[in-house]
């Protein structure tokens, strides 16, 4: 990442070494108590431990009872873990886990359910909070679980290798969420969510992990994502109130380097971007690719038919990880992938050598864009949106729909799915996707509702679309033999129209976000990248705007540049 400084060139030795390290760290963890003790480093390993004992009994985890008769005792597991902190230090980590897998639902637990925020919440927040000037903290909270009570009775075994400190005969009986229990994660939501509504806070119903504070002028925004916090306002004394509130109950540790969720956060002079980088790079280490030649495009159109029929199968689990890995990347910075990755998911259950080339193929692609950026700018916009086919999948039928929904030009949500049905036409086609959109329009307009953001709200909301029949047959101006058979979920979109929520409009040249979503052909057309920047450009980025226009197998840019200044904190 540039961030306006010249980047030093890191020599092929020195990424060789980094590599080295980095998988010695991994290969150097033990994995049960005994492997700990046997190994050369067993007096970090055994001080770790000591330390997380320490904090075990600071929060008075557990009481020491007599073990009960003809009761199912959970047993406990040492989990180990290296890290290496920015000055190259290594740090040994020792957490103690219930082995709660052998609990059964309604009989040693009744609920575990527990939400995390929405990545599309999370994107909106930040487009609100470059065109709000907002400022930005992210903070976690240490050993969250062991701050929520346990209702349960729960029975554990002595920590293994510590056993003396029990004594004979004796079990931990259970006062607080440790980690491991299913329930663990439920009862540390319900002890923040608790503790925040005492502070003032509301919760959101469109989102429950997302709570706002509001006097009329001032706002303060949170999100959480189970023991990480994000807090957006726009006064300081109402933002010093609410961290010293959250503070007083719970021990949390400010990050000083503006990342959350994986995601890299920077604040420019223009607005605030998200990357992944650091993420991409470990994948590519992971899979030797760190050395590759970059490909321009994540996938080239028919090049999965290109491969001879040998039909020669892979390792399933091997497969799976890898289009994981690049599912969440898709999910939440990459939209460029969206379409290659959803494509290829669909192999998951019998994965073929072609379909792991092309996986691999988006990792070569990675490679030579992992500096692009979602960039959010600070002008202000209305909600608006996007939608696309790709009509008649060959290996089934089945069409691809394709979304976006931006605030302004800062894109908020985007979709990539398989049609559930076959599509019998292409205007069917567009039907489906114009709906699955419009789902999400609806949450996004509540959303911002809630967060007393109105003003980001038009009377309807624009929703672009480049078939004709389609809004034709939504707008009741054509009818046919061919359309009767149409399901409910269409009128559901008639229904917005007519209600003055949703202004269909026909372009000719849609956005190639959308476009992109829906079909291999503009996926590899040219690098589409949905509201990005680029840093490639040294003193410049290049900032993208969704006026777009495509023609069959290419993709037209329309950029302009703006002056690039070192990364801030947001």
């Amino acid at each position: 990442m540039n961030n306006g400084v010249n980047q030093i060139p890191v020599r092929r030795s020195e990424r060789l070494k980094a590599k080295q390290m980095s998988t010695n760290l991994a290969c150097n963890v033990p994995n049960s108590y005994l492997e700990a003790k046997n190994s050369a480093d067993w007096q970090n390993w055994e001080f770790a431990m000591k330390n997380e004992l320490n904090s075990l009994n600071k929060h008075q985890v557990w009481e020491i009872v007599d073990r009960p008769a003809k009761t199912k005792l959970v047993k406990s597991k040492w989990v180990y873990s290296l890290k290496q902190s920015d000055n190259g230090e290594t740090k040994y980590k020792a957490r103690l886990v219930a082995a709660g897998f052998n609990q059964i639902k309604n009989k040693n637990y009744l609920e575990s359910y527990s939400p995390v925020v929405n990545i599309e919440s999370f994107r909106l927040l930040i487009a609100l909070a470059s065109k709000l000037n907002l400022m930005v903290r992210f903070f976690d909270v240490k050993t969250a679980y062991l701050y929520s009570d346990i209702e349960e009775t729960v029975y554990m075994l002595p920590p293994p290798g510590f056993e003396r400190l029990v004594g004979d005969g004796k079990v931990c009986k259970l006062k607080r969420s440790i980690y491991g229990l299913p329930q663990s994660g439920r009862n540390w939501y319900m002890k923040i969510k608790s503790e925040l509504e005492k502070f003032g806070l509301t919760q959101l119903a469109s989102d429950n992990c997302v709570f706002v504070k509001s006097d009329g002028q001032n706002m303060l925004l949170l999100c959480m994502h189970v023991d990480d916090l994000a807090i957006f306002c726009n006064n300081d004394e109402m933002y010093q109130d609410i961290v010293n509130s959250i503070k007083s109950v719970f021990e949390v540790h400010e990050n000083k380097t503006s990342k959350f969720l994986g995601m890299e956060i920077v604040k420019h002079k223009i607005g605030i971007s998200l990357s992944q980088s650091e993420y991409i790079e470990s994948l590519l280490v992971k899979y030797n690719l760190d050395e590759c030649k970059s490909v321009k495009t994540p996938i080239v159109k028919g090049e999965d038919k290109s491969f001879p029929p040998t039909n020669e199968l892979i390792d399933i689990t091997m497969y799976q990880e890898l289009i994981g890995e690049l599912l969440y990347l898709a999910n939440r910075t990459r939209p460029d992938i969206s379409f290659v990755t959803c494509y290829l998911s669909q192999f998951n259950h019998k994965p073929e050598k072609r379909h792991y080339i092309l996986a691999k193929r988006v990792l070569r692609y990675l490679m030579g864009t992992k500096d692009k950026k979602l960039f959010y700018d600070n002008n202000f916009g209305f909600v608006n949106a996007s939608s696309d086919d790709s009509w008649g999948n060959t290996e089934n039928g089945k069409s691809f729909s394709g979304g976006v929904i931006l605030l302004g030009n800062s894109l908020i949500s985007w979709k990539c799915q398989k049609q559930k049905s076959v599509s019998l036409s292409t205007c069917e086609a567009e039907l489906f996707a114009i709906s699955e959109i419009c789902k999400d329009i609806i949450w996004i307009v509540n959303l911002l509702s809630e967060l007393k953001c109105k003003q980001f709200i038009n009377s309807t909301v624009i929703l672009n679309s480049d078939s004709q029949a389609a809004i034709q047959w939504i707008k009741g101006t054509r009818s046919s033999n061919g359309s009767r058979h149409m399901n409910l979920r269409f009128h559901f979109v008639k229904d917005l129209l007519e209600d003055n929520v949703l202004s269909l409009l026909v372009i000719f040249s849609i956005s190639a976000i959308s476009k992109s979503m829906a079909n291999s052909a503009a996926a590899a057309a040219g690098g589409v990248y949905a509201a990005g920047i680029d840093l490639n450009e040294g003193e410049y980025h290049l900032h993208y705007l969704p006026v777009l226009a495509y023609p069959l197998f290419g993709t037209i840019y329309t950029y302009e540049t703006v002056e690039a200044v070192p990364g801030n904190r947001v």
